[in-house]
């Protein structure tokens, strides 16, 4: 545990609570030998978690239950190198660490998964761990020019992990490459069975969907999605524009009463028994879950889990849909770690998203990443859609 308490040298975007710089310097394009990163709120062995807390290693263990967590047993059996935890907002919610973007200092990585999203875009690691009750994988991943994906619920085990929200909490992956990605999800899969029972088929259809708060959005941004869209239907049998669906569109006022009333719940007690040691911002959040009538919080859950029983009423098996993921590029530093407006019904839904690196503001040159999603299930499905998508853009660049 000697290497485990060590800041990690030449952290200039304080990406990292702890960790290895040699242990980071391999490059491998396989899993074999890949130095990860993982959010200091994944139990390790071999580094020690604070889920961005100053509470004791004896709280902090009550709350993962085991000193590794399943996902860390399979990836290193893997072949997975840890290289270190990276920072979190205290307790995956909303105060952040002092992580900056590496893309631009003055300004967030996003939260909660913020280290793990600064990591890989500064080039520390190819891979890190991170994790989704609201949007804390697609966002920072969106802010940083990298690679995001969020599972479907319950697909990668989460024992070890900090529990904020049973029915949300969801394991994630930000990477600089898709394969990455997919070498992990083959690993950490607790089940490799596609939608349609067989193998792995491309959809046929390309959705896009704006949703209800569309024009929250830039100008600029509404455009570029459009057009990306258009661009990317050349690739796909058919394409067309989903009008917007009010029960999926409920899901983002059931997504925030379950998070904030599971949280309470389940992590409440420590603001009785530390609460000198928590933010205002976690308190509040503990405040706001503990006011929802049961009555309220009964009824955000069993319309959740209705929509993940009729999701195929929102989409259909051949389809993927193009969304946003994120309300403007990286927000800055003081403005908080941005807003997951667009990921809440989606985390909600349960279903797979993953954002890619494709669109760049024009004032700022920072990315964008736009989101796919597709039905639960479909993990796999929707990985091989990320490669279409990028060898269209590849040859459109070379056209």
């Amino acid at each position: 545990m000697s290497a485990a308490v060590q800041c990690v040298v030449d952290d200039p975007f304080s990406a990292w609570v702890c960790g290895s710089r040699p242990l980071m310097q391999a490059r491998p394009d396989t899993l074999a030998g890949l130095p990860i990163g993982v959010k200091d709120v994944v139990a390790t062995d071999a580094f020690p978690t604070q889920c961005g807390t100053r509470l004791s290693q004896s709280v902090i263990s009550q709350l993962l239950g085991t000193a590794e967590a399943d996902c860390i047993a399979m990836l290193t059996q893997a072949g997975a190198i840890i290289a270190g935890k990276t920072v979190t907002a205290e307790l995956a919610t909303y105060q952040p660490g002092a992580t900056v973007n590496p893309l631009s200092v003055d300004r967030t990585p996003g939260g909660s998964s913020s280290g793990s999203a600064a990591a890989v875009a500064a080039g520390d690691v190819r891979l890190a761990l991170a994790t989704q009750t609201a949007g804390s994988t697609i966002r920072p991943a969106s802010y940083c020019g990298v690679l995001g994906f969020k599972p479907t619920y319950d697909r990668y085990a989460l024992r070890g992990v900090l529990p904020t929200s049973p029915t949300l909490d969801t394991l994630g992956l930000i990477a600089d490459h898709l394969g990455l990605i997919q070498a992990a999800d083959s690993v950490l899969a607790s089940s490799d069975e596609a939608i349609d029972g067989g193998g792995v088929k491309l959809p046929r259809r390309l959705v896009l969907y704006r949703t209800s708060n569309w024009m929250i959005l830039p100008e600029e941004h509404r455009r570029q999605i459009e057009a990306l869209a258009r661009r990317l239907a050349a690739g796909f049998v058919e394409y067309r524009e989903q009008e917007v669906i009010p029960d999926l569109e409920a899901l983002l006022d059931h997504q925030r009463t379950v998070h904030a009333g599971e949280l309470a719940s389940t992590l409440g007690w420590l603001v009785s028994q530390h609460g000198e040691q928590l933010s205002d911002a976690f308190k509040d959040f503990v405040i706001e879950g503990r006011g929802y009538a049961a009555s309220l919080l009964g009824h955000a859950h069993r319309a959740i889990q209705a929509a993940r029983a009729s999701a195929h009423d929102f989409m259909q098996a051949d389809e993927v849909w193009l969304t946003p993921s994120v309300t403007s590029v990286a927000p800055k530093i003081e403005a908080g770690t941005g807003d997951p407006l667009f990921c809440r019904q989606w985390t909600a839904l349960g279903a797979p998203c993953l954002t890619l690196p494709l669109l760049r503001e024009g004032a700022t040159g920072l990315p964008y990443g736009p989101q796919f999603v597709m039905l639960p299930g479909a993990d796999k499905q929707l990985l091989n859609v990320g490669r279409i998508v990028t060898e269209l853009m590849d040859e459109g660049e070379k056209g």
